[in-house]
């Protein structure tokens, strides 16, 4: 889908051009982040990166791979295009994730309406955009500043959009604060957390080498082999759950299955793969582990591998 040009904008923030900054494991304990007075942090969400460019007029949606999305929905779209006639035109980086009934994060909609229905909630999910930072305020491209300043434009901004759709990211910036934030984090079984320099400037892309943004997590991405799907009368699903194996030494060694974080749309999808060429479905899951017997602690589907 080819994006408009913004005039205002320089060809590096227009609309399918902005290159996102991407966290990079992070080569310390977490303790060397918490303590070091040069890193923030935030807490990771498990969502979808967009950058959202917002006009009065209209609003851009862009992916971390630069394509341009549909908008989440009307009512983000709305009190965004409001903020920017009050504002005028602002850039944000973010996450798009959607909230199921017992807390968890979830990339789709359809993965957290699934939470919904186990819970025997038929409550839709609704969107919220965690913002990470702004790009692009009051005529400056925030891109050459520091993280201080980019974070301290996004809070302003947020102040003027809807608490239900929107979420400032909360920035831990002392030593007491990045404590709590770890402390929340693990204790809610949340992804991690995403540690920044507060100096640095916006550097595009994924650079290993990097410093300047750095992630730690607590929990494990595995990717995996379909090896069977069990199945369970009367549930209303396709199966009830995938067995999976790892891949080590050309083996296939069992982990136990996974059963949460499928939307009926994965389900069907995985059950015509596995059974058009069994064997061959590969899927990611994500998992606080594994147990001493080998098998996934806590294990939830994230997506299917092509």
């Amino acid at each position: 889908m080819k994006s408009d040009t913004v005039p205002e904008l320089p060809p590096h923030l227009q609309p399918g051009c902005v290159q996102t900054m991407q966290a990079v494991d992070a080569p310390r304990e977490r303790s060397y982040y918490i303590n070091s007075p040069e890193y923030w942090g935030q807490p990771k969400r498990d969502g979808s990166r967009l950058i959202v460019i917002a006009a009065a007029d209209k609003v851009y949606y862009q992916s971390r791979s630069t394509k341009i999305k549909r908008q989440p929905c009307e009512e983000i779209n709305q009190a965004l295009q409001q903020a920017a006639i009050k504002l005028g035109m602002f850039i944000l980086d973010g996450e798009l994730y959607y909230p199921s009934v017992t807390g968890s994060e979830h990339r789709t909609a359809a993965q957290a309406a699934t939470v919904n229905a186990m819970q025997g909630i038929s409550t839709s999910p609704t969107p919220i955009y965690a913002i990470f930072k702004a790009l692009w305020f009051s005529g400056n491209d925030l891109t050459i500043f520091t993280e201080t300043e980019r974070i301290a434009a996004a809070e302003k901004i947020s102040q003027c959009l809807r608490k239900d759709f929107f979420e400032n990211l909360p920035t831990a910036r002392s030593q007491k604060q990045k404590e709590e934030l770890v402390l929340k984090q693990e204790s809610e079984a949340r992804e991690g957390e995403v540690w920044i320099l507060k100096n640095c400037v916006y550097t595009g892309g994924k650079d290993k080498h990097s410093q300047a943004m750095l992630r730690t997590k607590y929990c494990l991405e595995l990717d995996l082999v379909v090896t069977d799907l069990t199945l369970v009368k009367g549930t209303g699903r396709p199966f009830s759950a995938a067995v999976v194996a790892r891949e080590i030494a050309e083996k296939l060694v069992p982990v136990g299955s996974v059963g949460t974080g499928f939307s009926l749309q994965d389900m069907r999808e995985i059950i015509r793969r596995h059974h058009a060429k069994p064997g061959s479905v590969k899927i990611t899951v994500r998992c606080l582990g594994l147990t001493e017997n080998g098998n996934l602690w806590h294990g939830r589907f994230i997506g299917l591998r092509e």
